[in-house]
């Protein structure tokens, strides 16, 4: 089996789902992006590691801590080829218009509350949530990214689609049932 379509994310967020530490993403949508609306064009894709672009600031203490544990993070990287390493398959995607429900994510992400809130509100009220199953795959994939994948958007469509391999959960299947059910019973509540 193969996949073609990969997400960008920030480096630190990619590290804190490989090490099973997040299972949500919030997305709002990229400059680039049709309107810079988010939209979920496929439910399973590579996870794009990128430069963290952003203060750290925006990280809760997890997050921090690993910053701390790779200052690599913060600096431009040495090479512009990208391995991935990561699949996901989105299990739920929640569209949260009620900007109180956002804190019942923040313990399943590193994004700290002040940047939830200020991704909720940039250019207009509502945030996707998307609930993600995070698997390592055997034979990590490296490319070079081309001029079309540069800028400001979510979503890069890939050379070529990259076989996935053999691929194991981050997080057991029961932890991930568990965690999964009580953030969505959280955020529908």
């Amino acid at each position: 089996m193969a996949c073609q379509l990969a997400l960008k994310e920030w480096n630190v967020v990619c590290e804190a789902i490989a090490r099973g530490k997040q299972i949500v993403l919030a997305r709002k949508g990229g400059i680039s992006e049709p309107e810079g609306e988010f939209e979920l064009p496929k439910n399973r894709f590579w996870l794009f590691p990128t430069h963290f672009h952003e203060a750290e600031s925006k990280l809760n203490a997890m997050g921090r801590k690993l910053l701390e544990d790779h200052p690599e993070f913060t600096q431009p990287p040495a090479s512009p080829d990208v391995t991935m390493h990561l699949v996901c398959e989105v299990t739920d995607a929640v569209y949260l218009e009620d900007e109180s429900k956002i804190d019942a994510s923040l313990f399943e992400q590193i994004l700290n509350r002040e940047a939830l809130h200020m991704r909720y509100n940039y250019r207009a009220p509502g945030i996707h949530l998307l609930v993600i199953r995070a698997y390592e795959v055997s034979q990590p994939q490296t490319i070079t990214p081309t001029q079309a994948m540069s800028g400001c958007k979510s979503w890069v469509e890939l050379p070529t689609p990259l076989e996935l391999g053999e691929m194991q959960g981050v997080i057991a299947d029961a932890d991930f049932e568990m965690r999964k059910n009580l953030l969505l019973s959280a955020l529908r509540a």
